[in-house]
């Protein structure tokens, strides 16, 4: 493994595609990451942020992101463009990895669901997904990527798990293969996980690392974006009580923000409780079963489908009410008594 500072310096020659927009006094800024090392880049002109690519593409190369990026920008949806180099290229190549710049967007780490306005934030996170979902369904050009089908979970993955997960789901498993199947596919996000989805002070400032797009139920990525971020809750023992409880008492507010700007059928509706547990199965099975064991990733999806399993049909109905919710910023909205913190 790469030393600290030679991945530093990597990155300060991946930088120097880039050298027009940079003065002399230029910082990088190690930035908290998920899997790929990210630079907070200091120069001339507004922040940037230096990345490093996947060594494998996740579903496309850069140049299709690059495309449909194009594309959601022009349809009003809120993204990072990668900035070209002085070569007039998408990314920079240092040791046979590629790396991209693009704009630091604002974003406020914590647990808005704990604070005031809690209900209008999620709505607006819901309006997000939905409207860059509603964008990338009209992206006018083919893209090679992968199919994520939700019945094949449950066919291949499900049966290769441990008991501990299979005693948990089967009591549900007729509801979700009724809740996945022949749903409408679909070009999606495909990551559309809480880390993806920046917020700052209750408003999205932009959906980042859109390289996966595969062809999925349009449902699944709000899906995905519900079970990540009950998973992050579910990690900090000391607030999930509360901070899980408040994200019962607001999910109807996120599936009204998604159907408000891309209309769900009732069938859909009915499909995202369902996705988000077929969500956690899958992520169960590539923890045990991907390129490298990941017992803790194993650990938090375990916890995430006892949990699910086990608010099933409350988090159903909320689904099912949300068509009718309002939006909270027109309305005499209910807030969340304020202020709880991480």
């Amino acid at each position: 493994m790469m030393s600290t500072a030679d991945l530093e310096n990597e990155a300060r020659t991946a930088l120097s595609a880039w050298a027009s927009l940079l003065h002399e006094n230029t910082t990088l800024t190690p930035m908290p990451r998920a899997t790929n090392p990210l630079w907070r880049i200091d120069s001339a002109g507004p922040d940037l942020v230096l990345k490093q690519l996947p060594q494998y593409p996740p579903g496309v190369p850069p140049v299709t992101e690059f495309r449909v990026l194009t594309h959601l920008q022009q349809q009003g949806v809120a993204v990072a463009l990668p900035i070209v180099t002085d070569q007039g290229h998408v990314h920079a190549s240092v040791n046979e990895r590629q790396w991209t710049l693009v704009p630091h967007l604002p974003q406020q780490f914590g647990n808005f669901e704990l604070g005031p306005g809690a209900a209008a934030t999620a709505h607006a996170v819901g309006v997000a997904i939905g409207g860059l979902d509603k964008a990338l369904a009209d992206y006018p050009w083919p893209v090679d990527s992968y199919v994520d089908d939700p019945i094949e979970v449950m066919t291949t993955a499900l049966p290769e798990l441990p008991p501990e997960v299979v005693d948990l789901v089967e009591p549900l498993e007729g509801l979700l293969r009724d809740g996945s199947a022949n749903l409408p596919m679909q070009l999606t996000h495909g990551d559309c996980n809480d880390g993806n989805v920046l917020i700052d002070r209750g408003r999205v400032t932009g959906v980042i690392d859109i390289d996966h797009l595969p062809s999925s139920p349009r449902s699944r990525d709000l899906a995905y974006y519900l079970a990540s971020r009950l998973s992050r809750h579910l990690a900090k023992s000391q607030t999930a009580e509360n901070a899980t409880a408040a994200m019962v008492g607001i999910f109807s507010d996120y599936v009204a923000g998604y159907h408000q700007a891309y209309p769900l059928t009732e069938q859909e509706l009915r499909s995202i409780v369902p996705l988000m547990l077929v969500t956690e199965i899958g992520g169960a099975h590539w923890a045990l079963n991907g390129w490298e064991t990941d017992i803790a990733g194993y650990q938090r999806s375990l916890h995430s489908i006892s949990w699910i399993a086990g608010h099933f049909d409350t988090l159903t109905q909320a689904a099912r009410t949300a068509e009718h919710r309002d939006d909270p910023k027109s309305s005499t909205a209910r807030q969340l008594p304020a202020p709880h913190s991480e």
